[in-house]
Parts: C-alpha cells; structure tokens; sequence
C-alpha cells in the first residue's frame, strides 16, 4: 500500500469515527436533553474511549457544531482561490462549493436541525462556527484584492479592500445558505456543491435583472 493510499485510509477512518460521535451525541440529546448527555455516554454509544472524543472535539458544544469535514479552508484551497481566474465572489464561491462536498451528510443535518429546533439556545455554537468562516473567507478576499491592487501598480487603500472583502464574504455566505437550503428541501437528493453552484447561478440572473 502506498503512502498516499494509507493516508487515505487514515482518513476515512478519522472521518468515520467523528461522524460516529456526533451521530451518537444527537441521537442521544434527543432522547434525553442536550445537558442530561454526558461525553462518557457519547464515547461508549460511539463505541470509542472517552480520550478519543476529547481529540476529536473540545467540548459537547463543538462536536455538536462542527462540520463533518475540516472547518479551514486548507493551503491548497486558498492557493487555488488566491491564483482564481474569475472575479473574486465568483472563485470564493466556486471555492466554498468544492470545499461543501464534505459536508453531505443528510442524516446528521436533520438530526442536528431537529435537535436546535428543540434546544434553540444551541444555534449560538453554530453562530460561532460561521463567524471562524467567515473570518476566514474576508482574510483571503482581502489578500487577493490587495494583490491585484499591487499588480495593476496601485497601492491599496486599506478600509475599502477590508469593506469590499467583507461584503464579498457576506454575499458568498448568503448564496451558500440558499444552496445549502435547496439540498435540506431536496433531502440531499442532489449534490450540496450543485445546490451551492446553482444558487450562484440564479444570484447573477437577480443582478442582471436589476442592472441599469
């Protein structure tokens, strides 16, 4: 077996077991309380020691917030976005859509939305969750369009680049969310990243409707 092949492996089996945890932690809070559900419960429901859970997650809070695949975006990711070919809502979008494919996991999304419809306090870690991605996204729009202030031989003017990567993250956010909308309606009957794509799709048909 190559390197690659049992890195692989190593991580289908890391993904694996993190689903198993959180799957038992939401089956759990919904027969009894998220607060009644300990983490030595979750580990033995999950068929796992107690010291896994805590390298997979800090707290309840976070496993139940934590997305199915990695929160950052990786090295690679944001060398392809910074090194994009279209406009820069566009490539975060096209971005966010690729990095989602992870994320298709019907059966942990309606448990975790029926378990905050019951517990709504529990939307704030989600929140949280969001605002680290969101972060994220301004850091690297901001990045980019100060590199391509400096390449067109213009030096940036600081408050308008941060102003304009963080309306570029916001609109990249809303558009996901109607993506991510339209696969829960679908049941996950088509592809998140589909979904996301589409969404995409039909922001630019609003924009070409209310242009001047």
């Amino acid at each position: 077996m190559t390197d690659t092949a049992a890195l692989g492996l190593r991580e289908q089996k890391r993904l694996a077991t993190k689903r198993a945890l959180q799957l038992a932690l939401l089956r759990l809070a919904l027969e009894r309380g998220f607060d009644s559900v300990t983490v030595e419960e979750v580990a033995q429901a999950a068929q796992v020691s107690t010291r896994t859970f805590f390298n997979y997650f800090t707290t309840k809070e976070e496993a139940l917030a934590a997305p199915h695949g990695p929160v950052e975006l990786s090295a690679d990711e944001i060398a392809r976005y910074e090194e994009g070919a279209a406009d820069p809502l566009t490539d975060l979008v096209l971005l966010m859509a690729g990095h989602a494919s992870g994320e298709e996991d019907f059966e942990l999304h309606r448990l975790r939305r029926e378990l905050m419809q019951r517990e709504t306090r529990l939307f704030g870690d989600r929140a949280t969750l969001v605002q680290r991605i969101r972060e994220q996204m301004i850091e690297i729009v901001a990045e980019r369009l100060r590199a391509d202030e400096l390449r067109a031989g213009r030096m940036p003017d600081e408050a308008a680049l941060h102003g304009r990567a963080e309306f570029t993250a916001l609109l990249c956010i809303s558009i996901a969310r109607q993506g991510w909308s339209r696969w829960a309606a679908g049941e996950g009957a088509t592809t998140l990243s589909d979904c996301v794509l589409g969404a995409l799709d039909e922001f630019r048909d609003i924009a070409r409707a209310t242009a001047p």
